[in-house]
């Protein structure tokens, strides 16, 4: 769905700057947005599992941020109780 969100906006501006620069576009104009040749489909696999990844990473580290968070607020209870 992103997918074709971006093909449509990409699409759209080149529409535009077709326009701008005063040569005819036709409606049926499509942009190409496919992998030119096998090293851009194993570029773009590679970039899909860093993605991926790094999404994982985030995770690790906020679920590591709250941890800390969450031993900071038991010492400053258990410090109030002593």
């Amino acid at each position: 769905m992103p997918d074709d969100k971006l093909k449509d906006a990409l699409q759209w501006l080149f529409r535009r700057q077709a326009k701008k620069a005063q040569s005819p576009v036709q409606e049926h104009t499509t942009l190409d947005l496919s992998p030119r040749s096998p090293f851009d489909l194993l570029l773009d696999r590679r970039l899909k599992a860093l993605e991926s990844q790094v999404g994982e990473l985030k995770a690790r580290v906020n679920g590591l941020m709250a941890a800390v968070a969450a031993a900071v607020v038991v010492q400053i209870v258990l410090s109030l109780f002593k």
